[in-house]
């Protein structure tokens, strides 16, 4: 008797574990070529593309990365809740919202539109550029041979350096809370 009842505790038990939503846990999402995530879609997860650009007109919940050849495009509508990261020769297009940060980590380059917002780092590593039009909570880094780009509806809550050869062209109208640094053979230009 005691037997039966503790192999049907077990099942009912082990049935409870099979039934509970897959919701629950995060969906990471791994694609080839290029990709577009729709507005109104949600991945509960981490999103990564090879080898083809990846359009966000929805939101992800977790980090986004394209790998290879290809490009990030995050739309007025797009939100991704993590960070945003480009290793191919691509850019990095931000219309929408970045809750952390955006790296660029080859020769593309990084652009923050007018209206789009970064709440942590923008930071290119290579020989790409950094554009600055929208709103970057922390700071901005080009650490390449490209240049850095701070147009006049620009806001940076945090500092901006541009490290190697690039230079460093602040617009009139550009708000930079932190420090402005050019640490390399490069110029700082005022436009």
């Amino acid at each position: 008797m005691n037997i039966r009842r503790t192999l049907a505790a077990g099942t009912a038990a082990g049935l409870m574990l099979v039934a509970v939503p897959s919701a629950a846990q995060a969906d990471d999402v791994t694609r080839s070529g290029s990709f577009t995530l729709a507005a109104g879609r949600t991945i509960d997860g981490d999103l990564t593309v090879r080898n083809g650009t990846v359009t966000i007109r929805g939101t992800v919940e977790g980090n986004l990365r394209q790998v290879g050849t290809g490009s990030v495009v995050i739309a007025a509508t797009g939100e991704v809740d993590g960070n945003v990261e480009e290793t191919g020769a691509g850019t990095v297009q931000v219309h929408g919202d970045v809750d952390g940060n955006v790296k660029e980590s080859s020769t593309g380059l990084v652009h923050v539109y007018r209206g789009g917002s970064v709440d942590g780092n923008v930071e290119e590593l290579h020989d790409g550029a950094v554009y600055v039009a929208g709103t970057v909570d922390g700071n901005v880094k080009e650490s390449g041979r490209g240049h850095l780009f701070l147009y006049g509806t620009a806001r940076v809550d945090g500092n901006v350096y541009e490290r190697d050869n690039g230079n460093l062209y602040v617009y009139r109208g550009a708000k930079v809370d932190g420090d402005i640094s050019e640490g390399g053979p490069g110029s700082r230009v005022r436009r």
